[in-house]
């Protein structure tokens, strides 16, 4: 049975991954006038950036971890979008919160 509450965590940690390698990568871009080695630079910042990024700020193991790390570089927010309607609630659909009460 698939565990749809770590893919669900999986996919949400590789989003906000893909938001600090897309900008590393622009970043390379500027630098190396050469394309030819673009790609080999993509797929190892997106690794290695998806998983430091998962291991230091979520609960997920190492084997998730690296899931981070190639669903980043593949592209999280399109596969999370497939997923969206099929398995997941959509964002917009939420309704949770939780109201915090203050004492004074």
């Amino acid at each position: 049975m698939i565990e749809l509450e770590t893919l669900k965590n999986t996919l949400i940690v590789a989003m906000s991954a893909g938001i600090i390698v897309t900008t590393f990568i622009q970043k390379i871009k500027m630098i190396f006038p050469n394309k030819k080695y673009i790609l080999p630079i993509c797929i190892i910042a997106s690794l290695a950036i998806g998983i430091l990024f998962s291991l230091t700020y979520s609960d997920l193991n190492i084997i998730d971890s690296l899931w981070v790390g190639l669903i980043t570089f593949i592209g999280a927010d399109t596969i999370y979008k497939l997923f969206e309607e099929k398995i997941f609630a959509r964002y917009s659909d939420i309704k949770q919160y939780t109201e915090i009460v203050r004492d004074e």
